[in-house]
């Protein structure tokens, strides 16, 4: 159980770091549903998808543990969130 808050919080950081890697680098473009993205986006979406999403639900569930682990996990997401926002010019606000 102890290993979990370390693994959330290391896949936090791969998803991190793919981003830069995939911000900087080009890789070959697919075409999956009629969409055209390069293929380390795949993991990437999927990881900032699934994983704030979990890391919400073990802060809610364990509320006995300080869960630093998996704060700081959701705090990485947060800044992988906004470098997507930023490089797909996506517009929140009208």
């Amino acid at each position: 159980m102890s290993t979990k808050n370390k693994i959330y919080l290391l896949l936090s950081i791969v998803v991190l770091l793919m981003t830069f890697v995939a911000i900087f680098q080009n890789f070959e473009t697919i075409y999956i549903i009629g969409f055209e993205t390069e293929i380390i986006w795949i993991p990437i979406w999927i990881g900032v998808v699934i994983l704030p999403l979990l890391n919400l639900y073990e802060i809610a569930t364990n509320t006995d543990d300080f869960n630093k682990y998996y704060w700081l996990a959701l705090f990485f997401n947060l800044i992988t969130i906004f470098f997507i926002i930023r490089y797909f010019k996506i517009n929140l606000l009208p």
